[in-house]
């Protein structure tokens, strides 16, 4: 494990940021991950007033929040992670956080399952140069041992901006049932749900602003040559195939879990008689409460494996946590009633937690840097 990470004994001798500064960026990356999160997942609570303002159907709907977003969202990490091993990864970051926010902001001006569709697509691609450009950057600004825990917190805040669009989706939708259209100047009448994507993209702009803050970092740990084709990184990729498969299969399990739950409040209205907007609540809070603590001990665990000298740290705390979280995964859609389907999420969304950091974690732990942001894209498709 520890030879195929790409990393020598020289980085001790290497100058690294400051810490304050390294943490400063990490900062800013769990933000924009909070944000994306926000403006992919409060479709979830919006599925009934879009429905009946667009005449959509269920079927409309699981093709807004899953193919308009997730196939371009995957497929696109490989150019732009391409892209990443090549060329200053933080200008990328930063015009994806501005394609994604404006995309945002232009579900809100929809008058059409196709306009939503194409809105919808432009969120992903926007968000498709997140990761592979935070899990490449974010090694070269800290030593081996404290990128683990950089990375678990930047993972964070995927949980905190789920919890987050979740919560205040459900304050939303209260809202959306007793609101009515307003005519703004210019954009004409607006429905409560558009304002919201509005409201909620325009954020980012002011994010991505913001990011230009971060300096692009030296290259470190290079084993060879820097901005490897394609076509490398398969052939490094094939002769380490189980390490790799075995972590790019598991996240699959953990990510088909966890996108499924775009309709859990739905499930709550519809199976147990809970209201859209009071069971986002109580999703939003277990996400929020789960998530974070999820992410903290599972970097933690990692970080005292590997102390300890086990190479494999993150892969041992992704392997238990996967197997972990399987039964509440099933049973919580087979529970009598809410209240044990809320139970049963509590375990199930620290498990998945974990799951998600411990697995970023172990990508860019065994990914060598020349081919790291390809390898994490690949991961993410």
């Amino acid at each position: 494990m520890t030879g195929v990470s790409g990393h020598s004994h020289r980085e001790l001798d290497e100058h690294y940021p400051s810490r304050i500064y390294a943490w400063f960026v990490v900062a800013l990356l769990i933000i924009a991950y909070i944000v994306s999160f926000i403006d992919r997942g409060v479709m979830s609570l919006l599925v009934g007033p879009i429905k009946a303002d667009l005449g959509l159907t269920d079927v409309h709907m699981s093709w807004l929040m899953g193919p308009a977003f997730g196939l371009f969202y995957a497929t696109l990490g490989i150019p732009i992670a391409i892209a990443a091993d090549r060329y200053n990864r933080r200008n990328i970051i930063i015009l994806g956080v501005a394609l994604w926010s404006l995309a945002t902001a232009a579900n809100g001006l929809a008058t059409s399952f196709l306009f939503l569709f194409l809105a919808r697509m432009m969120v992903g691609v926007g968000e498709a140069t997140l990761s592979p450009c935070a899990f490449s950057i974010i090694p070269d600004y800290f030593r081996r041992k404290e990128a683990l825990r950089a990375v678990g917190f930047v993972t964070m805040g995927q949980s905190i901006g789920a919890g987050l669009a979740i919560v205040l989706g459900g304050q939303v939708v209260v809202m959306v049932s007793e609101a009515t259209s307003v005519n703004w100047p210019l954009l004409g009448p607006l429905q409560p749900w558009q304002m919201v994507f509005i409201l909620l993209g325009l954020p980012g702009v002011v994010l991505a602003l913001v990011m230009m803050a971060i300096r692009e970092p030296k290259r470190r740990g290079y084993a060879g040559e820097s901005g490897r084709s394609f076509a490398d990184t398969l052939r490094f990729l094939s002769t380490r195939w189980r390490a790799f498969g075995a972590v790019f299969f598991g996240n699959s399990v953990v990510t088909t879990i966890g996108y499924s739950y775009f309709w859990l409040p739905t499930l709550f209205e519809r199976t147990w008689g809970v209201e859209a907007g009071q069971a986002g609540i109580y999703y939003g809070l277990v996400l929020l409460i789960c998530g974070p603590l999820g992410v903290i001990c599972g970097a933690k665990l990692s970080e005292i494996l590997y102390g300890r000298g086990r190479a494999n740290a993150p892969y041992l705390v992704f392997s238990a946590s996967v197997i972990s979280v399987l039964p509440f995964a099933v049973a919580l859609p087979l529970a009598g009633n809410a209240t044990l389907a809320v139970i049963f999420l509590v375990p199930l969304m620290f498990g998945l937690a974990i799951a998600s950091a411990s697995s970023s974690a172990a990508v860019v732990h065994i990914a060598p840097a020349e081919y790291r942001g390809q390898i994490s894209a690949m991961y993410l498709l």
